[in-house]
């Protein structure tokens, strides 16, 4: 294993802690020590741990976190965020910690929608201080 930990302080002031395993190519970022009590996958590279009681964000975890941080020829990456797939009874949760700190200083939620369907597709991109773009 090889790994690599360091501490961040995020926009808040809060200070988190970060682990990025170059063989796994698994990139965790950890808000608070506590146990997750839930888990759901918010798109299918990137999945968020919370206490569901408080709704507290604990972590947040990149599945090949060097090729989502990698912008392309035409910009920063998108994914569909798999809102159809999360349930009921977490859903208003999930948006809510994804609308601030500290989720929003790594994600970026955005929309858009096709010129045929005008259906609203909920999107997201990974918005990493620069020392996690350095795992790339």
């Amino acid at each position: 294993m090889n790994l690599n930990i360091q501490e961040i302080t995020l926009s808040s002031g809060q200070k988190a802690q970060y682990e990025y395993d170059h063989d796994s190519d698994l990139l965790e970022i950890f808000f608070c020590q506590d146990e997750a009590a839930a888990a759901i996958e918010l798109t299918e590279s990137i999945v968020l741990r919370f206490d569901w009681e408080t709704s507290t964000p604990l972590s947040l975890s990149l599945i090949s976190a060097s090729c989502l941080v990698q912008p392309t020829e035409f910009g920063e990456k998108h994914f569909q965020l798999l809102t159809d797939e999360w349930p009921d009874e977490v859903r208003d949760q999930v948006w809510a910690m994804l609308r601030k700190p500290p989720l929003s200083d790594f994600l970026k939620i955005s929309s858009y929608a096709s010129a045929h369907t005008h259906r609203f597709i909920p999107i997201t991109s990974i918005v990493p201080p620069a020392r996690i773009l350095q795992i790339a």
